[in-house]
C-alpha cells in the first residue's frame, strides 16, 4: 500500500514541477509583456509579486509533502468555519413541487415560476436596481448592483466567468441569454470586499450554482403562458434532467422563450441547451465538462415619437398607433440611416460557453483549476422605411452583417488549506477579452446616406484586447468561537493591447487592493460584519475603443477605477429561517469611467470622484403556521465630481439611482397544500441626463430628465395536482401601473397567465 501511494505522490510531484514550470513561462511572458512600461518602473510592486509566487510555489510544496503518506485518507471541505455576512444565499425553488417550505436555514428562498431571467428573479433585493427597456429581451446593462451597472458586475455560473467583451453592441452581460435552467441557487455578493473576485467586481458578484446530478434520476418540465394588453403571448418552457451513474454523473437542461412585441418591432425568441458532466477521478478528484449554447433572436426597437425634442409637440405624437410611443435603438457603431431599424430589422445571435475544471483534494487542502472559452457570434439585418428615406418603400434589404463580437478565454487556480484556525487561499487568475471580425456583406449606401463612411469603414478586424492578471493571497482566521477575522491581498495587472496593425493608443496598468473582514458573534442570535477594502475596474474593450474614437480621442489617458470602500452588516435570527438585517455602505471611487454614447456625443472619459453611500433593512418573518412575509427597504445617494459632459451642472448624481425602494411579500399556506403569494414593489423618482439633437444644422441639447416613482404588484397562485405535479397562475403588474424602469422605454401594464410543472 505505502509502495503504490509513493509512486503515486511521486507521478503527482512530475505533474506539479511541470505545472510550476508553465505557470513560471506564463508569469515570465507577463512580465516581459510589461517590461517595456510602468512594470519595471515599479520596483516595489515587482517584488511584490516575486514574493507572492514564491509564496504560492513553497505553501503547495508544503501541502503536497504532509500528504504523501496519508493521500486520500481525508477529503477538504467548504464548511470548515463560519462565514461571514457579505454572502447572500438565494434558494431558486420551483423544480419540486414536493419541495418543504423553509428547510434553507440561513437563505432566502424564491420561486422562480414564471420568472425567465436572473434579474427576474432578485428584482426585489435591496440594493438591485433594474434599468430595463423591455421585459424579455433586452440586451443593455439593465441590472446594477448599488449603483454599479454590469461592466462593473461579475456574473459566474459554477464559478466560471461569463462576462463578454462587450464590443460592437453587445454588452459585458447579456442578461436575457442566461436562463434559469437547473439553478440551484444563486449567491448574491455586493461590493469588492473579496480577493476572489478581482477585476470588474466593484459592484458585486453574482454566482449561479446549478444542481448536482444524484443517483436517482430527476426530470423536470414547467411551462407558462400569458399575456397582456399590447403583447399577444409571453412563453416560457423550462426542462431538466440530472443522473449519476458510477463516476459519471450529468445534467442537461433546455428552455424556450418566445415573447410577442411590445415597442414597435421589439419581438423576441431564445432557445438554450446546456450540459454538465461530472466525472469522479481517483484520490478523491472531480472533474467537471461544460458546454453552454444560447441563441437569442431579437428584433430592434423602432422609434415611435415624431420628433426628439420634449418641448415639441410632435415628441408625444405617435408614427405607429399600434404601439406605445418609445424611442428606439440603432445597430451599432451608428454609420447613418442603414443603422436605424426598419421594419423587422433583428440580429440573431448565437453563444457557446466552453469549459473545463478539475479540483484535488491533497489531505486536507483542495486544489482548484478552472479554464473557459466565450464564442459568441451575432448576424444582423436591417431593412429600409419610408420614414427614415422616403424615397424608399418598407422592407428592402439595406444591411446585412456579421459580428463576432466576443472571443475571450481564461482561466484561474486556486489553492486552500486550512493551518490550524487559520485558513489559506491563494489564487492566480488570467484572462483575455477579445473579439473577431466585424464583416458586412451588404449595405445600401445610397440609402445610407452618410458620405463619410465608406464601404471599408464599416468592415473591419479587431483592432485591440484586453490582457489581464490576478494574484491573490487571504488568510481567514477564527480567532475565537465570537470572531472571524479575514485579510487579503490582490494585485491585478491589464494591459490593452492594439492588434492588427491598428494604431490606437494602448493602455496599461497595475495596482495592488488590501482587502479585511471582520465578523463578531454577538450573541448566539446577533452577528455583525464589518469590511474595509479598495477595489480596481480597468477599462473593458468598448471603452478603450470609444475613449481613442470618441470626443476625447484618447486624450487625457484613462485610468482604472479604484474603490476605497467601507461596508457594515448586522443581522439578528429570531429562529432559523426568519432574520433581520441591517447593511451599510460608502464607496469612493477615484477616476469614475463615464461611457456616454449619444447620437452626436460619444465617447469615454474619467470623472474625478463618485461617492454611493446607502443603507437597508430587511427580513422575514413566520407570523403563524399559514402566513409568512419579507420586506425590504433601501435608501441610497451618489455624487460625482468633474464631469465634462455635463457642461451645465444639469446633475452631480449617478444616472438612474434612485434615493428609495420598498418591496413586501406575504406567503399564504392555503388547504391541498397550494399557495398563494403577493409581492409589491415601489421605486423611487430617477433622473438622469438626455440628450437629443434639433434644427439645421444640428444643435446638442442636453436635458435633465425626471422618471416617476412606481409601484407594481404582483400575484402568484400555486395549486398541486396529483403527486408530481403544480398548476399556477400569475398576474404581474395587477393594478396596471404605468412606468418606466429606462427614459423613453414604457413598461408593459397588466400581464395575465398560467403554469404547468412536473417533477418525475
Amino acid at each position: 500500500m505505502r509502495a503504490r501511494r509513493w509512486d503515486q505522490w511521486k507521478k503527482e510531484l512530475s505533474m506539479f514541477r511541470a505545472g510550476i514550470f508553465l505557470s513560471s513561462k506564463a508569469n515570465a511572458a507577463s512580465r516581459d509583456a510589461f517590461r517595456g512600461g510602468g512594470w519595471a518602473q515599479n520596483y516595489i510592486l515587482s517584488n511584490i509579486i516575486k514574493n507572492f509566487v514564491t509564496l504560492w510555489i513553497l505553501l503547495m510544496v508544503l501541502i503536497v509533502s504532509r500528504s504523501a503518506l496519508c493521500f486520500g485518507d481525508s477529503t477538504a471541505t467548504d464548511e470548515r468555519i463560519q462565514k461571514h455576512l457579505t454572502l447572500d444565499e438565494i434558494v431558486v425553488t420551483g423544480d419540486a413541487v414536493t419541495e418543504p417550505m423553509g428547510t434553507e436555514v440561513g437563505s432566502k428562498k424564491i420561486e422562480k415560476g414564471k420568472n425567465i431571467t436572473i434579474p427576474d428573479v432578485i428584482k426585489s433585493e435591496p440594493d438591485i436596481d433594474l434599468k430595463r427597456r423591455t421585459l424579455i429581451g433586452d440586451t443593455t446593462d439593465s441590472l446594477a448592483i448599488r449603483g454599479f451597472s454590469g461592466n462593473r458586475i461579475m456574473l459566474n455560473i459554477d464559478g466560471r466567468p461569463i462576462n463578454a467583451s462587450g464590443v460592437v453592441g453587445g454588452y459585458y452581460i447579456d442578461w436575457g441569454t442566461i436562463p434559469l435552467d437547473n439553478i440551484e441557487k444563486i449567491e448574491l455578493i455586493r461590493g469588492g470586499s473579496s480577493v476572489r473576485y478581482g477585476n470588474n467586481a466593484l459592484g458585486g458578484v453574482v454566482n449561479v450554482i446549478t444542481k448536482k446530478p444524484t443517483e436517482d434520476p430527476t426530470l423536470t418540465f414547467f411551462g407558462t403562458y400569458g399575456g397582456a394588453d399590447g403583447i399577444d403571448s409571453i412563453q416560457n418552457y423550462r426542462l431538466t434532467h440530472t443522473y449519476k451513474v458510477g463516476p459519471l454523473g450529468y445534467s442537461l437542461a433546455g428552455s424556450y422563450q418566445k415573447a410577442d412585441p411590445f415597442l414597435w418591432n421589439n419581438d423576441f425568441e431564445g432557445k438554450n441547451l446546456a450540459a454538465k458532466i461530472n466525472l469522479d477521478m481517483p484520490l478523491d478528484g472531480l472533474a467537471t465538462f461544460g458546454f453552454q449554447y444560447a441563441n437569442s433572436q431579437r428584433g430592434f426597437i423602432r422609434k415611435n415619437r415624431l420628433s426628439d425634442d420634449p418641448d415639441n409637440p410632435a415628441f408625444y405624437r405617435k408614427l405607429n398607433s399600434d404601439f406605445p410611443l418609445a424611442f428606439g435603438e440603432t445597430f451599432s457603431p451608428y454609420s447613418g440611416s442603414a443603422f436605424i431599424p426598419g421594419p423587422g430589422a433583428n440580429w440573431d445571435k448565437t453563444k457557446y460557453y466552453l469549459d473545463f475544471g478539475y479540483s484535488q483534494p491533497i489531505d486536507d487542502a483542495l486544489l482548484d483549476l478552472k479554464i473557459y472559452k466565450n464564442f459568441e457570434d451575432r448576424k444582423e439585418k436591417n431593412y429600409s422605411s419610408s420614414s427614415v428615406n422616403n424615397t424608399y418603400p418598407d422592407g428592402g434589404l439595406v444591411l446585412d452583417r456579421d459580428v463576432a463580437s466576443d472571443r475571450s478565454y481564461g482561466g484561474s487556480l486556486e489553492l486552500s488549506k486550512p493551518l490550524g484556525n487559520h485558513e489559506l487561499l491563494v489564487g492566480v487568475e488570467h484572462k483575455v477579452l477579445a473579439y473577431g471580425n466585424t464583416d458586412v456583406n451588404y449595405i445600401d449606401m445610397t440609402y445610407n446616406s452618410a458620405p463619410w463612411v465608406t464601404p471599408n469603414d464599416l468592415s473591419f478586424k479587431p483592432s485591440s484586447e484586453g490582457v489581464c492578471w490576478g494574484y491573490y493571497l487571504q488568510d481567514t482566521w477564527k480567532i475565537s468561537e465570537r470572531w472571524l477575522l479575514t485579510g487579503g491581498l490582490r494585485f491585478d495587472s491589464y494591459e490593452n493591447k492594439s492588434i492588427n496593425g491598428s494604431i490606437s493608443p494602448e493602455l496599461e496598468d497595475e495596482a495592488v487592493t488590501p482587502k479585511l473582514t471582520g465578523t463578531y458573534k454577538i450573541t448566539d442570535t446577533d452577528t455583525m460584519t464589518a469590511s474595509v477594502y479598495q477595489a480596481l475596474r480597468t477599462p473593458g474593450l468598448p471603452e478603450t475603443y470609444w475613449w481613442a474614437e470618441g470626443v476625447t480621442q484618447g486624450d487625457p489617458v484613462l485610468k482604472p477605477e479604484k474603490n476605497n470602500a467601507a461596508e457594515l452588516l448586522y443581522q439578528h435570527d429570531f429562529s432559523k429561517i426568519d432574520f433581520m438585517r441591517v447593511s451599510a455602505y460608502y464607496y469612493d471611487v477615484d477616476d469614475y469611467i463615464m461611457f456616454r454614447f449619444d447620437p452626436s456625443w460619444r465617447g469615454v472619459y474619467n470623472i474625478d470622484k463618485a461617492k454611493i453611500y446607502g443603507a437597508s433593512l430587511d427580513g422575514r418573518a413566520t407570523f403563524a403556521d399559514w402566513i409568512s412575509g419579507n420586506a425590504a427597504i433601501t435608501w441610497q445617494k451618489s455624487k460625482k465630481e468633474g464631469d465634462i459632459y455635463d457642461t451645465a451642472g444639469l446633475s452631480d448624481e449617478i444616472d438612474y439611482l434612485p434615493e428609495w425602494k420598498i418591496s413586501a411579500g406575504l406567503e399564504f399556506k392555503l388547504p391541498y397544500q397550494s399557495v398563494f403569494n403577493v409581492t409589491g414593489r415601489y421605486v423611487g423618482e430617477r433622473r438622469t441626463i438626455y440628450a437629443y439633437s434639433s434644427g439645421w444644422p444640428a444643435q446638442q441639447h442636453f436635458k435633465l430628465v425626471e422618471l416617476d416613482p412606481y409601484i407594481t404588484t404582483d400575484i402568484n397562485l400555486k395549486v398541486p395536482v396529483g403527486k408530481h405535479a403544480e398548476f399556477s397562475c400569475y398576474v404581474e403588474n395587477l393594478f396596471n401601473e404605468d412606468y418606466e424602469e429606462q427614459f423613453g422605454y414604457p413598461m408593459p401594464g397588466v400581464i395575465i397567465g398560467a403554469g404547468i410543472k412536473v417533477s418525475l
